[in-house]
């Protein structure tokens, strides 16, 4: 799509928003007039979003909160569900790993490998606890009661890796007045089972206790054809999680202890896509000549299957894969939070332990050929993180002075090791997963340190106007597998300067800018030893915002607005490129083709800058008692800079795309590869989302019928804009209907993808070498296909 027709397209959406509110407002306004004795008005949220308790519109920030009962709603079981509730965010994922996009900023790697511990640009956290791994974000959501999705950097109060913003998943507390649970069991397409049970038990007038057990299992989503029946399908799910948080709860004091435990043993699709979709090679004008042609030569499917292969998949959810796959994971958690309410100051402190070990294993030529029969390639990782903070903050008093200070600690180590598949026992069959020679057999850990110390202050001026201000000093440190790896170490300086004026009793409005980063790391030895830097640098972003929150017609409708513009710097790559092997230093990579001496390697870059504008809405709008409905509303342009450029004359990344658009000399050995006004992944140019819910009073209990549409833009799911990287505008549609049969029965029938889209969640620009010449391939990954099911639940207070 040219410039031309997306600012058409955008300047109809906002047209068509602009149209559809004000019809809003004015039906709105006719309802109060004829049905005011129905009015319901809309439930205000409080929220934690600057750490402190305050009102969802109070915070000047673009912020979405979700309730309990939106999230049970909107069927959200994890976080790949938020997406279609907040505007703005993409929730990419493959394999066992999450890969949250938001702002033009996205999550390329994933997992603990030889370069280092994934980092995402979202920070993910769970009860004020950060989640260090993207392996560690596809955890189950179980009696949660609220999620807050901060949208920009969020560096002053979260530290490192909030570059794009922050999700939040508070649970709920122990209730201390009365012994309440519930039993809800779900069953579905693909043979799903899934249970959860909730107990609080209060055990004295200051203690209580609250135990969540779950239980959920499905069989695979992606037929695997080799072996009949479901045995060896992908994307299977067999998850079990548990949780107990105990509270003691006095006048002045308050202790929480929350331990967590979580188990999954399934079959999985690969880390980075299971499905090759198709493949550019490059060839020479004439045998021996040294010289390629500049035109690729572009192959649907999979380029590279074995010749023994005897079938190709049948799409995105059929496939033949013949060797194993498995995703097992199993993690634990403890976290003890002390909070004081002295006459000076309001006391927290915070401590976090928690571990993870996992074992990720899939078929490495996707094909019902080859090797694989007794091989196969994967990861497995232990990591354990420790992390505590102290916060200090101002007590209510109604003064025009508020504060929050503290200091912040984290440390975290990941052991980790590649998998292959071996014949340990001479029988001739590969049955064991081992670690190869290569594979770091050492157990030599990567090992993080973080320091912060912050503040965050707010001023009222006058009776309409206050500031506000936050400081935070971010001091790293890595050390990475192999004593040749430099250490790395960084110091940041972040900071956010906000100015709120309230126009009205319910409208504010506000400006801020804002400062962010994502911590920098180390490239391989291997890679460093063929021409990368051994070290590459944080990227840094710059967030200016203006926004209004607003009550409008007597609670009926509220409406959040804000446009901003971010600046990115110092972007990382994830790139795949071709270089010349161990005995062939001081070649060309285009001579080392020519000789067959060459190989491929994964890197990462400071490629430069990437510019990113928009706008967001979120619209809430209750006219009647009975009716609810939800609006949001993304706007984005996102694109890399003019110097944005990767590679050199001993790195050739996507050499296989030949002189793809121009964007490279694949005949000149020290031609970059450039990223001029391409997108960065997951960033599509608007997504407009629609909901409703009508609530239907019934001589038994009380009907809700749900209707939830996502209408998003074309977009790419990965940095590297080639067509078969393309996802298409589409449209996702959920629904659910909701039976209350009276205060303890409640009866769900639900419905997710309904039009059963096949979406990228990821796709990837991969190198090879295939009968000795460079090629790329593209490996993605797809969402789930439709799925429906019925839920009962029963609840006892």
């Amino acid at each position: 799509m040219n410039k031309t027709q997306l600012n058409f397209r955008r300047k109809a959406i906002s047209a068509a928003v602009h149209c559809s509110l004000t019809l809003a407002f004015v039906t709105t306004a006719k309802a109060q007039e004829e049905q005011a004795e129905q009015q319901a008005g809309i439930e205000r949220i409080e929220v934690t979003a600057n750490k402190q308790p305050q009102d969802l519109q109070e915070v000047s920030s673009s912020l979405t909160a979700l309730s309990a009962s939106d999230i049970e709603r909107a069927g959200i079981i994890d976080i790949t569900g938020l997406e279609n509730l907040t505007p703005g965010l993409r929730i990419g994922s493959s394999g066992g790993e999450v890969r949250p996009a938001m702002r033009g900023a996205r999550t390329n790697e994933v997992g603990v490998a030889g370069t280092g511990i994934a980092e995402q640009v979202v920070g993910i956290f769970q009860d004020g606890v950060y989640v260090p791994t993207t392996t560690a974000g596809l955890g189950a959501y179980s009696d949660v009661q609220r999620i807050e999705v901060l949208r920009g950097p969020q560096g002053t109060l979260y530290g490192r890796n909030t570059f794009a913003g922050s999700i939040n998943v508070i649970s709920k507390e122990p209730e201390l007045e009365y012994t309440s649970g519930s039993i809800k069991a779900t069953h579905g397409s693909y043979n799903r089972s899934a249970y959860e049970t909730v107990l609080n038990l209060p055990v004295s007038d200051e203690v209580a206790t609250r135990f969540v057990v779950s239980a959920d299992r499905h069989d695979g989503m992606i037929e695997n054809h080799v072996v009949p029946g479901p045995s060896d399908d992908l994307r299977e799910k067999n998850q079990f999680y548990a949780r107990n948080i105990t509270k003691y709860d006095t006048d002045d004091f308050k202790a929480m202890l929350r331990i967590d435990y979580s188990k999954k043993d399934s079959n999985s699709e690969a880390i980075w896509g299971y499905q090759q979709i198709a493949g550019y090679q490059i060839t020479e004008t004439s045998p021996g000549s040294g010289i390629f042609d500049e035109q690729a030569t572009v192959t649907p499917g999979h380029i590279y299957q074995p010749g023994d292969a005897q079938r190709d998949d049948k799409g995105p959810y059929d496939v033949y894969r013949n060797a194993m796959s498995l995703d097992k994971q199993e993690s634990w958690s403890a976290t003890a939070t002390l909070e004081w309410a002295l006459d000076i100051a309001n006391v927290k402190w915070t401590t976090n332990y928690s571990e993870l070990s996992g074992q990720q294993f899939y078929d490495s030529d996707y094909s019902d050929g080859g090797l694989d029969i007794v091989g196969g390639f994967g990861r497995q990782d232990d990591q354990q993180a420790i992390s505590t903070e102290l916060q200090l903050s101002s007590v209510e008093n109604n003064g025009p002075f508020s504060w929050i200070a503290g200091a912040y600690l984290f440390s975290q180590e990941a052991d980790w090791e590649w998998l292959w598949r071996e014949d340990t026992t001479g029988d001739g069959i590969a049955d064991d997963l081992v670690v190869p020679s290569w594979g770091n057999p050492d157990h030599d850990p990567h090992k993080v340190d973080s320091l912060a110390l912050f503040g965050q202050a707010r001023y009222q001026l006058t009776d309409t106007t206050g500031v506000l201000a936050g400081l935070r000093y971010n001091k790293d440190e890595k050390t990475f597998t192999g004593d040749s790896i430099p250490d790395w170490d960084d110091s940041a300086v972040l900071w956010k300067l906000a100015v709120e004026h309230n126009l009205a009793e319910d409208i504010m409005l506000y400006a801020s800018a804002a400062t962010g980063y994502r911590t920098g790391g180390a490239n391989d030895t291997r890679v460093v030893a063929r021409g990368a830097d051994p070290l590459y640098d944080n990227e840094d972003v710059i967030s200016y915002e203006l926004g209004m929150k607003s009550y409008l017609f007597d609670n009926a409708v509220r409406l959040n607005l804000s446009v901003f513009a971010n600046e990115y710097s110092d972007v990382k790559a994830q790139l795949f490129a071709v270089s010349c092997n161990d005995i062939n230093a001081g070649l060309s990579v285009v001579q080392c083709v020519n000789q067959g001496v060459s190989t491929t390697f994964e890197y990462y870059e400071n490629g430069g800058d990437v510019s990113t504008y928009g706008l967001e809405a979120d619209l809430q709008w209750r006219p009647t008692h009975a009716l609810t409905i939800n609006s949001t509303l993304s706007l984005l342009d996102s694109e890399f800079s003019n110097d944005y450029a990767v590679g050199n004359s001993d790195l050739r990344p996507l050499l296989g795309l030949g002189n793809f658009q121009g964007r490279q000399d694949i005949n000149d050995p020290n031609s970059q590869f450039s990223f001029k006004g391409w997108s960065p992944a997951m960033s599509p140019g608007y997504t407009f989302g629609l909901s409703g819910r009508y609530e239907i009073e019934l001589d038994e209990g009380l009907l809700t019928p749900y209707l939830q549409l996502t209408f998003v833009d074309d977009y790419y799911a990965f940095d590297t804009n080639i067509p078969e990287a393309k996802v298409d505008a589409h449209i996702m549609a959920n629904a659910r209907i909701s039976w209350e049969i009276n205060d303890n029965i409640q009866l769900d029938v639900f419905a997710n993808n309904l039009t059963d889209e096949a979406v990228l969640t990821r796709a990837v620009v991969h190198s090879q070498i295939v009968d000795g010449l460079p090629i790329n391939s593209v490996q993605a990954n797809w969402n789930n296909p439709r799925t429906f099911g019925i839920s009962l639940k029963y609840s006892f207070f």
